[in-house]
Protein backbone atom coordinates (compact mmCIF):
# COMPACT_ATOMS: atom_id res chain seq x y z
CA UNK A 1 0.00 0.00 0.00
CA UNK A 2 2.49 2.54 0.75
CA UNK A 3 4.61 1.70 -2.34
CA UNK A 4 1.22 2.35 -4.21
CA UNK A 5 0.90 5.72 -2.54
CA UNK A 6 4.38 6.83 -3.27
CA UNK A 7 3.92 5.33 -7.12
CA UNK A 8 0.86 7.50 -7.46
CA UNK A 9 2.48 10.43 -5.45
CA UNK A 10 5.60 10.51 -8.32
CA UNK A 11 3.13 9.94 -11.33
CA UNK A 12 0.91 13.06 -10.55
CA UNK A 13 4.34 15.35 -9.66
CA UNK A 14 5.20 13.75 -13.46
CA UNK A 15 2.18 15.02 -14.80
CA UNK A 16 3.00 18.39 -13.17
CA UNK A 17 6.30 18.65 -14.41
CA UNK A 18 5.41 17.88 -17.96
CA UNK A 19 2.49 20.49 -18.13
CA UNK A 20 4.93 23.07 -16.24
CA UNK A 21 7.29 22.85 -19.43
CA UNK A 22 4.79 22.84 -22.11
CA UNK A 23 3.67 26.01 -20.31
CA UNK A 24 7.16 27.23 -20.32
CA UNK A 25 7.35 26.67 -24.07
CA UNK A 26 3.97 28.29 -24.54
CA UNK A 27 5.31 31.63 -22.81
CA UNK A 28 8.78 31.27 -24.74
CA UNK A 29 6.99 33.14 -27.52
CA UNK A 30 6.67 36.06 -25.20
CA UNK A 31 9.02 35.89 -22.13
CA UNK A 32 12.58 35.32 -22.49
CA UNK A 33 14.16 31.90 -21.12
CA UNK A 34 15.93 34.38 -18.17
CA UNK A 35 12.69 35.55 -17.01
CA UNK A 36 10.88 32.33 -16.89
CA UNK A 37 13.47 30.43 -15.06
CA UNK A 38 13.32 33.73 -12.35
CA UNK A 39 9.78 33.06 -11.96
CA UNK A 40 10.15 29.45 -11.17
CA UNK A 41 12.90 30.24 -8.25
CA UNK A 42 10.94 32.88 -6.74
CA UNK A 43 8.01 31.34 -6.56
CA UNK A 44 9.90 28.50 -4.87
CA UNK A 45 11.29 30.87 -2.96
CA UNK A 46 8.25 32.47 -1.76
CA UNK A 47 6.32 29.10 -1.23
CA UNK A 48 9.40 27.73 0.89
CA UNK A 49 9.46 30.85 2.96
CA UNK A 50 5.85 30.85 3.64
CA UNK A 51 6.47 27.02 4.99
CA UNK A 52 9.51 27.81 7.91
CA UNK A 53 7.42 30.83 8.70
CA UNK A 54 4.11 28.61 9.17
CA UNK A 55 6.10 26.29 11.38
CA UNK A 56 8.34 28.59 12.92
CA UNK A 57 10.95 26.86 11.96
CA UNK A 58 14.82 28.33 10.61
CA UNK A 59 16.20 26.44 7.80
CA UNK A 60 18.96 24.08 8.20
CA UNK A 61 22.26 26.21 6.98
CA UNK A 62 25.14 24.44 8.95
CA UNK A 63 26.87 23.28 5.32
CA UNK A 64 26.84 26.45 3.53
CA UNK A 65 29.25 25.44 0.77
CA UNK A 66 27.22 22.54 -0.25
CA UNK A 67 24.12 24.54 0.07
CA UNK A 68 25.86 26.88 -2.39
CA UNK A 69 26.48 24.02 -4.79
CA UNK A 70 23.08 22.83 -5.08
CA UNK A 71 21.92 26.28 -5.97
CA UNK A 72 24.81 26.75 -8.64
CA UNK A 73 24.38 23.56 -9.80
CA UNK A 74 20.23 23.58 -9.61
CA UNK A 75 20.23 27.42 -11.31
CA UNK A 76 22.64 26.08 -14.22
CA UNK A 77 20.29 22.98 -14.85
CA UNK A 78 16.95 24.86 -14.96
CA UNK A 79 18.47 27.46 -16.71
CA UNK A 80 20.07 25.58 -19.32
CA UNK A 81 17.11 23.43 -19.50
CA UNK A 82 14.56 26.75 -20.37
CA UNK A 83 17.10 27.67 -22.80
CA UNK A 84 16.69 24.27 -24.77
CA UNK A 85 12.34 25.02 -24.35
CA UNK A 86 12.43 27.93 -25.99
CA UNK A 87 15.09 26.93 -29.01
CA UNK A 88 13.73 23.06 -28.95
CA UNK A 89 10.27 22.50 -27.78
CA UNK A 90 9.42 20.95 -24.83
CA UNK A 91 9.72 17.50 -26.00
CA UNK A 92 13.13 17.14 -27.25
CA UNK A 93 14.21 19.35 -24.44
CA UNK A 94 12.99 17.66 -21.66
CA UNK A 95 14.54 14.36 -23.03
CA UNK A 96 17.88 15.87 -23.08
CA UNK A 97 17.29 17.09 -19.19
CA UNK A 98 15.90 14.19 -17.82
CA UNK A 99 18.91 12.48 -18.79
CA UNK A 100 20.63 14.06 -15.26
CA UNK A 101 20.16 10.30 -13.71
CA UNK A 102 22.49 9.06 -15.72
CA UNK A 103 25.11 11.81 -14.93
CA UNK A 104 24.17 11.50 -11.03
CA UNK A 105 25.77 7.91 -11.37
CA UNK A 106 28.64 9.39 -12.95
CA UNK A 107 29.27 12.27 -11.00
CA UNK A 108 28.44 9.65 -7.74
CA UNK A 109 31.19 7.52 -8.85
CA UNK A 110 33.80 10.13 -8.88
CA UNK A 111 32.63 12.35 -5.76
CA UNK A 112 30.84 9.71 -3.50
CA UNK A 113 32.66 6.70 -4.23
CA UNK A 114 30.07 4.76 -6.27
CA UNK A 115 31.38 2.58 -8.69
CA UNK A 116 28.31 1.97 -11.33
CA UNK A 117 27.53 -1.54 -13.08
CA UNK A 118 28.10 -2.54 -16.57
CA UNK A 119 24.75 -2.20 -16.73
CA UNK A 120 24.79 1.36 -15.72
CA UNK A 121 27.67 2.04 -17.72
CA UNK A 122 25.27 0.72 -21.01
CA UNK A 123 22.70 2.94 -19.44
CA UNK A 124 25.30 5.83 -20.24
CA UNK A 125 26.01 4.91 -23.08
CA UNK A 126 22.41 4.65 -24.86
CA UNK A 127 21.16 7.86 -23.30
CA UNK A 128 24.48 9.74 -24.53
CA UNK A 129 23.53 8.55 -28.17
CA UNK A 130 19.81 9.19 -27.72
CA UNK A 131 20.36 12.62 -26.61
CA UNK A 132 23.10 13.30 -29.47
CA UNK A 133 20.19 11.78 -31.91
CA UNK A 134 17.42 13.88 -30.50
CA UNK A 135 19.82 17.22 -30.18
CA UNK A 136 20.59 16.83 -33.99
CA UNK A 137 17.34 16.15 -35.10
CA UNK A 138 15.95 19.72 -34.21
CA UNK A 139 17.74 21.18 -37.10
CA UNK A 140 19.62 23.88 -34.78
CA UNK A 141 23.18 22.22 -35.46
CA UNK A 142 22.63 23.40 -38.98
CA UNK A 143 21.52 26.85 -38.49
CA UNK A 144 24.30 29.95 -39.32
CA UNK A 145 23.66 32.45 -36.04
CA UNK A 146 24.49 30.08 -32.74
CA UNK A 147 24.44 26.95 -34.34
CA UNK A 148 23.56 23.86 -31.79
CA UNK A 149 22.39 26.05 -29.42
CA UNK A 150 19.63 24.81 -28.04
CA UNK A 151 20.90 21.09 -28.40
CA UNK A 152 23.82 22.11 -26.40
CA UNK A 153 22.11 23.62 -23.83
CA UNK A 154 19.45 20.94 -23.47
CA UNK A 155 22.66 18.46 -23.03
CA UNK A 156 24.35 21.09 -20.45
CA UNK A 157 20.60 20.99 -18.34
CA UNK A 158 21.43 16.97 -18.04
CA UNK A 159 24.88 17.32 -16.54
CA UNK A 160 24.62 20.27 -14.18
CA UNK A 161 20.97 18.55 -12.97
CA UNK A 162 23.09 15.19 -12.80
CA UNK A 163 26.05 17.53 -10.48
CA UNK A 164 22.66 18.81 -8.79
CA UNK A 165 21.48 15.20 -7.50
CA UNK A 166 24.82 14.26 -6.22
CA UNK A 167 25.45 17.40 -4.07
CA UNK A 168 21.77 16.70 -3.14
CA UNK A 169 22.77 13.09 -2.12
CA UNK A 170 25.38 14.37 0.02
CA UNK A 171 23.29 17.33 1.47
CA UNK A 172 20.09 14.87 2.36
CA UNK A 173 22.32 12.46 4.96
CA UNK A 174 21.87 15.38 7.27
CA UNK A 175 19.99 18.27 6.04
CA UNK A 176 16.06 17.80 5.56
CA UNK A 177 14.43 18.22 1.87
CA UNK A 178 12.89 21.81 2.67
CA UNK A 179 16.01 23.66 3.28
CA UNK A 180 17.29 22.42 0.10
CA UNK A 181 14.87 23.50 -1.84
CA UNK A 182 14.87 26.59 -0.10
CA UNK A 183 18.57 26.86 -0.91
CA UNK A 184 17.57 25.96 -4.76
CA UNK A 185 14.78 28.33 -5.07
CA UNK A 186 17.10 31.38 -3.35
CA UNK A 187 20.30 30.70 -4.97
CA UNK A 188 18.66 29.92 -8.31
CA UNK A 189 16.27 33.63 -7.96
CA UNK A 190 19.24 35.44 -7.12
CA UNK A 191 21.23 34.69 -10.33
CA UNK A 192 18.23 34.92 -12.57
CA UNK A 193 16.94 37.97 -11.51
CA UNK A 194 20.20 40.00 -12.78
CA UNK A 195 20.20 38.27 -15.84
CA UNK A 196 16.66 38.63 -16.75
CA UNK A 197 16.60 42.28 -15.91
CA UNK A 198 17.90 43.68 -19.36
CA UNK A 199 15.24 41.85 -21.24
CA UNK A 200 12.68 42.23 -18.61
CA UNK A 201 9.09 41.84 -20.09
CA UNK A 202 6.14 43.40 -18.26
CA UNK A 203 4.13 40.36 -17.03
CA UNK A 204 0.60 41.58 -16.39
CA UNK A 205 -2.98 39.90 -17.04
CA UNK A 206 -2.89 36.63 -18.43
CA UNK A 207 0.41 36.33 -19.20
CA UNK A 208 1.25 36.97 -15.02
CA UNK A 209 -1.25 34.38 -14.57
CA UNK A 210 0.21 31.83 -16.95
CA UNK A 211 3.65 32.32 -15.35
CA UNK A 212 2.48 32.13 -12.08
CA UNK A 213 0.89 28.71 -12.43
CA UNK A 214 4.05 27.32 -14.42
CA UNK A 215 5.58 28.34 -11.21
CA UNK A 216 3.11 26.73 -9.20
CA UNK A 217 3.41 23.42 -11.24
CA UNK A 218 7.15 23.26 -10.87
CA UNK A 219 7.17 24.10 -6.91
CA UNK A 220 4.09 20.89 -6.55
CA UNK A 221 5.69 18.70 -8.92
CA UNK A 222 9.06 18.73 -6.77
CA UNK A 223 7.32 18.82 -3.45
CA UNK A 224 4.95 15.79 -4.56
CA UNK A 225 8.50 13.70 -5.57
CA UNK A 226 10.46 14.93 -2.69
CA UNK A 227 6.65 13.27 -0.29
CA UNK A 228 6.22 10.38 -2.71
CA UNK A 229 9.50 9.24 -2.56
CA UNK A 230 9.38 8.39 1.48
CA UNK A 231 6.95 5.72 0.37
CA UNK A 232 8.98 3.81 -2.56
CA UNK A 233 12.88 3.13 -3.12
CA UNK A 234 14.89 5.33 -4.79
CA UNK A 235 15.47 3.00 -8.05
CA UNK A 236 11.09 3.34 -8.41
CA UNK A 237 10.96 6.80 -8.61
CA UNK A 238 13.88 7.20 -10.74
CA UNK A 239 12.26 4.95 -13.38
CA UNK A 240 8.88 6.50 -12.49
CA UNK A 241 9.76 10.29 -13.64
CA UNK A 242 11.03 8.82 -16.94
CA UNK A 243 6.78 9.73 -17.66
CA UNK A 244 8.18 13.20 -17.71
CA UNK A 245 10.05 13.40 -21.39
CA UNK A 246 7.11 11.05 -22.55
CA UNK A 247 4.59 13.32 -20.96
CA UNK A 248 5.98 16.78 -22.12
CA UNK A 249 6.24 14.89 -25.86
CA UNK A 250 2.71 13.95 -26.05
CA UNK A 251 1.44 17.25 -24.81
CA UNK A 252 3.74 19.45 -27.07
CA UNK A 253 2.35 17.16 -29.85
CA UNK A 254 -1.24 17.42 -29.16
CA UNK A 255 -1.40 20.77 -27.59
CA UNK A 256 1.16 22.91 -29.09
CA UNK A 257 1.33 20.96 -32.49
CA UNK A 258 5.83 20.86 -32.15
CA UNK A 259 6.62 18.67 -34.91
CA UNK A 260 7.46 14.94 -34.61
CA UNK A 261 10.79 14.24 -36.33
CA UNK A 262 11.27 10.36 -36.30
CA UNK A 263 15.31 10.77 -35.80
CA UNK A 264 14.44 12.82 -32.98
CA UNK A 265 12.01 10.24 -31.32
CA UNK A 266 14.06 7.50 -31.90
CA UNK A 267 16.88 9.26 -30.31
CA UNK A 268 14.74 10.00 -27.31
CA UNK A 269 13.72 6.25 -26.92
CA UNK A 270 17.12 5.55 -26.83
CA UNK A 271 17.32 8.01 -24.09
CA UNK A 272 14.48 7.20 -21.58
CA UNK A 273 15.48 3.76 -22.32
CA UNK A 274 19.09 3.87 -21.19
CA UNK A 275 18.05 6.29 -18.11
CA UNK A 276 15.51 3.71 -17.15
CA UNK A 277 18.60 0.41 -17.71
CA UNK A 278 21.02 2.60 -15.54
CA UNK A 279 18.48 3.60 -12.78
CA UNK A 280 17.41 0.12 -12.56
CA UNK A 281 20.92 -0.95 -12.51
CA UNK A 282 22.39 -0.44 -8.69
CA UNK A 283 25.85 0.73 -7.84
CA UNK A 284 28.00 -1.66 -6.56
CA UNK A 285 28.22 0.79 -3.21
CA UNK A 286 25.20 2.66 -2.97
CA UNK A 287 24.50 5.74 -0.76
CA UNK A 288 21.08 7.37 -0.22
CA UNK A 289 19.61 9.01 -3.09
CA UNK A 290 17.76 12.46 -2.48
CA UNK A 291 15.19 14.35 -4.68
CA UNK A 292 15.95 15.13 -8.25
CA UNK A 293 17.85 18.18 -9.19
CA UNK A 294 14.01 20.55 -9.42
Amino acid sequence: MQSRRGTWLIVVSSVFFAMMAVLARHLSARVPATQLSFVRFAVGAIVMMGWFLARRERPDVRRPAKLLLRGLFGCGAVLTYFIAIERLGSGPATVLNYCSPIWAAVFAGLVLGERPSGAARLGLGLATIGAVLVAIATGEFRQPLSPGLGGLAGLASGVFGGAAITVIRSLRQDTGASTVFLAFSVVGAAICGPLSAPRWVALEGDLLGAALVMGLLSVGGQLLFTFGMGFTSATAGSAITQLVPVLAWALGFTVLHEPLVPLSAFGALLCVCGVLWGALAPPLRATPAGPPSG
